[in-house]
């Protein structure tokens, strides 16, 4: 079996434990994917209709692109 990684990002923490925990456990190496522009409080009000979060939902931008590339030459195969 090739070598895993469990890639995640997580803007409140909770994901980041989870992957943690998940990485421990298989054995995989981890990798937190950080946006370029770092997140504020206000970026993640999921109340607000302007806030970053909703406004990138919307327009359904994604990091997978960039961050797959990056991964690939090390993991072969990266499933998301």
């Amino acid at each position: 079996m090739g070598k895993r990684l469990v890639a995640y990002f997580s803007a409140s923490g909770v994901t980041a434990k989870m992957a943690k925990a998940l990485a421990e456990v298989t054995g995989a190496d981890l990798f937190e994917i950080q946006p370029a522009v770092p997140y504020t409080n206000a970026d993640l009000d999921w109340m607000n209709k302007k806030s970053r979060t909703i406004c990138q939902l919307e327009r359904r931008q994604t990091f997978r692109k960039t961050y797959r590339r990056a991964l690939l030459s090390r993991y072969g195969r990266v499933r998301s």
